[in-house]
Formats: structure tokens, C-alpha cells, sequence
């Protein structure tokens, strides 16, 4: 008979600590869709800016980090993402300590990480702006490319 399957939420509160892979974008460069492996600890304490919790959206479960801590939650974004989420306290329940990254090892509290992570904040602006550019060009060169399409 084979055992049942666990959900995260399950995991960490029977053991703590949750090891698995990551999917999707929204923490690149710093996670590799289906490559990378977190570390993630259950959530005992109130997390603090530049911690990245782990939470749920609906059946989701999201990885992203804190950038501010409020009253009753948090405004959270993806590494990747160029919009913020208010998260409420109860929704969050890990916080990530560690990773592998290839054949590398990164503790969260490791110091090039945290250099890593504040160079990231730091130029989300331009990044922003840039990433916001270049979908005004795609799309008006989609448009250019449909009126040519059309007079044939």
C-alpha cells in the first residue's frame, strides 16, 4: 500500500522543515524552474524585510520575498515579478533558509546572498522600466506587423 500523500502545510508541521524543488519564474535568476531545491522551516516567528516566505494563494502554494512587514501581514514580490501582494500573517507559513543551485549550497543568511538580494532591490526601478519598455515596442511592433498582414 503506497503512503499518502503530504502537503507542504502537512510536512512542516509534522517535521519542521520542508526540502523539495521550485516551479515557475517569479524568483529568477535567484530559483530555477524544476533545478533548484529550498529549504524551507516552519514559520514560528513574524518574518522581517528581505526574508522570503513561503505561503498560499488559494490551493498555490508562492515563494516570494518580503519587502515590507505591516500590521496584519506583509507586501510581498517575486524576484521576477513587477507587482506587489498584500499577504495576510495567516496565509504565510514558512520562510526559506536555504538552497542548492546546481551542485552550490546558499544559506539565506549567508552575506554574498544578502548582497545578492539588495544589488536585486535596488534595481528593480530600472528594471521595471526597462521590462515595461520593451512590451510597449512588442506590442506596437504586433501592430505594425497586423496592418501589413491585413493590406495583402
Amino acid at each position: 500500500m503506497m503512503p499518502e500523500k503530504q502537503t507542504i502545510e502537512q510536512v512542516l508541521f509534522d517535521k519542521g522543515v520542508y526540502i523539495g524543488p521550485t516551479v515557475g519564474i517569479s524568483m529568477l535568476p535567484m530559483l530555477k524552474n524544476r533545478r533548484d531545491t529550498i529549504v524551507v522551516q516552519a514559520k514560528t516567528e513574524r518574518l522581517k524585510p528581505l526574508d522570503v516566505a513561503l505561503y498560499k494563494r488559494g490551493d498555490a502554494y508562492v515563494l516570494h520575498r518580503v519587502l515590507e512587514v505591516k500590521e496584519k501581514g506583509y507586501i510581498i514580490r517575486g524576484d521576477n515579478c513587477y507587482t506587489d501582494e498584500q499577504v495576510p500573517e495567516e496565509s504565510v507559513i514558512g520562510v526559506l533558509t536555504e538552497f542548492f543551485r546546481k551542485n552550490k549550497h546558499f544559506y539565506c543568511t549567508d552575506e554574498k546572498y544578502l548582497k545578492y538580494v539588495k544589488r536585486r532591490l535596488k534595481y528593480y526601478k530600472p528594471r521595471r522600466f526597462f521590462v515595461l519598455c520593451k512590451s510597449y515596442v512588442r506590442a506596437g511592433i504586433k501592430k505594425v506587423l497586423r496592418i501589413f498582414r491585413i493590406k495583402k
